[in-house]
């Protein structure tokens, strides 16, 4: 598999992750608070962009099964692997995302004894 692509889908695994927005439960959840989903990935995406971890935690952590499994230093990782895979550095993007999605695969199975 081509390097970019490489990078492209595990990036893309932990965006989803992140984002929590795929769940029923948290969409059901924005859009009793008036918000629909389309603003939430929105301000979801958007704090990505801007590296912005308080606001991810104000929307996502508290709703997502990310809570308690994302720690300020994982995201602030993912935000560092979406980086190097923009300024081609896929190599380093892929040792990134693969650290961090082991590194939130363990906390999951810990947290939930899956």
């Amino acid at each position: 598999m081509q390097k970019y692509k490489q990078a492209a889908l595990s990036i893309a695994f932990l965006t989803v992750f992140l984002s929590g927005g795929s769940s029923v439960g948290f969409v059901r959840a924005m859009e009793n608070q008036g918000n629909n989903k389309v603003e939430v990935e929105e301000r979801i995406l958007e704090s990505f962009e801007d590296g912005d971890y308080d606001t991810w935690k104000k929307i996502v952590a508290k709703k997502g099964k990310a809570y308690g499994i994302v720690s300020k230093e994982d995201f602030f990782k993912f935000i560092d692997a979406r980086k190097a895979a923009r300024n081609g550095n896929y190599d380093l993007a892929i040792e990134i995302a693969n650290s961090v999605e082991e590194n939130l695969k363990e906390k999951f199975f810990e947290q939930y004894e899956v």
